[in-house]
């Protein structure tokens, strides 16, 4: 049996600011580098073999804060990288709201048939995602494995591991180095934690995620 923890990355100026990020390559502020070292404390009481990240730096600035509790190296892939979302990132979710050459509302009730700049589709991205995730567990069976990475792509990993269809990804919240478990045994997978935020206290959820 292994397990695949998933944790999101630190909060930046842009989680504050209420902006979408995608795959512009923000960094941890003050209060996401706090967050990084509560959860790298947090997953001490686990045992951890190999740690993957977006390529991202609010991403790898994270692993790098966790990996360095374990003494393990760190994996860095572009396949984790948070949705692309073309134009529309740097923009407050109310800017994106006001134009008129992507339907934002579809995004936000129907994401599973929305189309959207940058990659397009969650097909697109779930494809991507899953193609690399399936291989790591492959390259890695037996072992447990950390993730890395971003809201929406942990989302869609959660759901590609659990054979739960893509209409579902707006059915929960991920929170910034919050945790989430999936157990894998042969061919068995349950989820064991979701969006498990104990170790940095409250969490104030963003409606706009």
């Amino acid at each position: 049996m292994s397990k695949i923890y998933l944790v999101r990355h630190g909060e930046t100026d842009w989680n504050k600011e209420d902006r979408c990020q995608g795959c512009t390559d923000t960094d941890l502020n003050s209060e996401g580098i706090r967050q990084a070292e509560l959860v790298a404390e947090r997953l001490m009481r686990e045992e951890i073999h190999v740690i993957y990240c977006s390529n991202l730096r609010r991403a790898y600035r994270t692993a790098q804060i966790i990996a360095d509790k374990f003494g393990l190296n760190v994996i860095k892939s572009e396949a984790l990288n948070e949705i692309s979302f073309g134009d529309w990132e740097g923009l407050t979710f109310e800017e994106i709201r006001k134009r008129k050459d992507y339907d934002y509302n579809a995004w936000r009730l129907s994401p599973h048939t929305a189309v959207f700049p940058g990659e397009g589709s969650l097909d697109n991205v779930y494809n991507r995602v899953m193609k690399y995730v399936d291989e790591i567990i492959l390259r890695n069976s037996g072992k447990n494995i950390l993730i890395v990475s971003h809201g929406g792509v942990i989302k869609l990993i959660i759901l590609g591991l659990l054979g739960i269809e893509l209409e579902a990804y707006n059915k929960f919240y991920i929170a910034n180095t919050s945790v989430s478990i999936v157990h894998i045994d042969k061919d068995k997978r349950y989820l064991k934690t979701l969006n498990d935020t104990c170790h940095v206290g409250s969490v104030l959820e963003r409606k706009n995620y």
